[in-house]
């Protein structure tokens, strides 16, 4: 694989090398026939490119906020590397709102997202293990795992867009719906512990919306053990667009009550934009995923 080297927005980050890619650990269906798959045209290829780019980049340059301010003051070289992260993704997002509709330039800016946000991955790999080691601070496990999926995942969805290939639908019904129940899980559960204990019907529904889509999740699993056919797949989707759409509502809601102060809870305004975005995302996906059956 060739190397790319980042001058303008790279800085030295002090992560160690790991030859291992760190999307090998996602269980994607990655090993499809050529005859299997489809191939995106220019105008598909630039419009994913960028759209992914343009998602993404924000997620992750939030995510080394969020991270940062978990931290314990004495873990100064992890929250210099979260700062210089902020930074660079910040620039790459710049980048991607002004790189021009060419398919060189966009191959190009996509390159570049793989190697930022390959180091982004290691680098809340290495958070991750420090936090389960010795390190402690305010960032939960699960939410530093969390964060770490969502890397590995852009990365899974980089690639195969940067190979201009596109999976077979049932494939990605199964994959996708899997990765984004499992974070609409996540978040129903972060949203229920960041809440102020008082809060006891907030926390219950919090609780109950992560109840719902852990089942939601055992159900798409389910999928992958056989041959679903297109009603099936359909009737999925719709289960999983109603409760996605749930969800987004309350996060909706909750957003604006945490932002007018009319809620008790820690948690940071642009955390619960970041969520209610990434639901709205996952409501995006299954629209792109019910036009292709």
């Amino acid at each position: 694989m060739t190397t790319i080297i980042l001058p303008r927005f790279l800085p030295k980050l002090g992560l160690r090398e790991d030859p291992t890619d760190p999307t090998a650990i996602y269980s994607f269906h990655d090993n499809i026939e050529e005859h299997e798959s489809t191939t995106l045209s220019d105008q598909e290829y630039i419009e994913r490119s960028l759209e992914e780019n343009q998602f993404w980049l924000r997620i992750m340059m939030e995510h080394s906020f969020f991270l940062r301010s978990g931290l314990p003051p004495d873990a100064t070289r992890l929250i210099k590397q979260a700062e210089q992260f902020e930074i660079v993704f910040e620039k790459q997002l710049d980048l991607a709102y002004k790189t021009p509709a060419d398919p060189q330039e966009i191959s190009k800016l996509n390159e570049e997202t793989l190697v930022l946000t390959h180091k982004i991955a290691l680098f809340k790999q290495n958070v991750m293990e420090e936090t389960l080691g010795k390190l402690r601070g305010f960032n939960f496990p699960l939410l530093i795992d969390h964060v770490r999926r969502e890397a590995i995942y852009f990365l899974k969805t980089l690639k195969q867009i940067q190979s201009r290939r596109e999976h077979p639908v049932t494939d990605d019904v199964i994959d996708e719906n899997i990765f984004f129940l499992q974070i609409m899980a996540d978040h129903s559960k972060f949203i229920a512990h960041l809440l102020d204990p008082q809060e006891e019907s907030l926390i219950k529904l919090s609780r109950d919306f992560g109840k719902q889509f852990d089942l939601l999740v055992y159900q798409a699993r389910n999928l992958d053990f056989g041959s679903p056919s297109t009603e099936v797949m359909r009737d999925q989707l719709t289960m999983y667009k109603g409760a996605a759409l749930e969800l987004r509502s309350f996060k909706e809601q909750a957003t604006k009550l945490i932002e007018a102060c009319q809620v008790r809870s820690i948690i940071d305004p642009k955390l619960a934009s970041h969520v209610t975005r990434e639901a709205a995302k996952f409501l995006s996906i299954i629209d792109r995923l019910e036009s292709r059956l």
